[in-house]
């Protein structure tokens, strides 16, 4: 072997130390600063219990209402709370609840869209808001009257806003983008 093939064999052999070192010490960092607390999944668990509390807070004499048949005062306090928070899209989730208890199909639909384009949360099901299944069991309770309201009133613009939220509310729940 000849001088320089030995210079080369030497600095290899010192770059591979020195880049097992650098992992090494990258993997030591990379274990000592993951905290439990800090990643992404309990960020957004928390986020979410957060969430369910303040709800739960906020809208808790709305529920004991709607609980006891009063869907009316329901509605009316639900409006008084939904003025200071016009962007809270669990006060339209609660309103369609209170609109399908009453009957009325389109008004729940058209509330249950506005809650998804608040807070697409509710449509995923990986989230603890997924509220999918109860939003397809009004769809489907609903698609039959609102289909046959529409054969007998054709121009009547509410029953078709109706039926177009129902076509984006499944869009949504199926996993469409919009």
């Amino acid at each position: 072997m000849d001088r320089f093939y030995k210079i080369n064999i030497a600095v290899l052999l010192v770059l591979s130390v020195i880049t097992v070192g650098m992992l090494v010490q990258h993997e030591i960092e990379v274990q000592g600063s993951v905290n439990p607390k800090f990643t992404k999944k309990a960020i957004l668990k928390r986020k979410y219990e957060k969430q369910m509390a303040r709800n739960a807070w906020l809208y808790g004499k709305v529920i004991s209402l709607q609980k006891a048949g009063q869907s009316v005062q329901a509605i009316e306090e639900l409006r008084k709370i939904m003025a200071n928070n016009p962007s809270d899209a669990y006060a339209s989730v609660l309103l369609g609840r209170l609109y399908y208890q009453q009957g009325r199909l389109a008004d729940a639909i058209h509330s249950y869209r506005k809650a998804v384009q608040k807070d697409p949360d509710y449509v995923d099901k990986k989230t603890p808001l997924y509220i999918g299944d109860e939003i397809m069991e009004l769809i489907s309770n609903a698609r039959g009257k609102l289909n046959r309201e529409k054969r007998l009133k054709p121009n009547d613009t509410k029953i078709q806003t109706a039926i177009n939220d129902i076509y984006y509310l499944q869009r949504r729940i199926a996993g469409g983008c919009e």
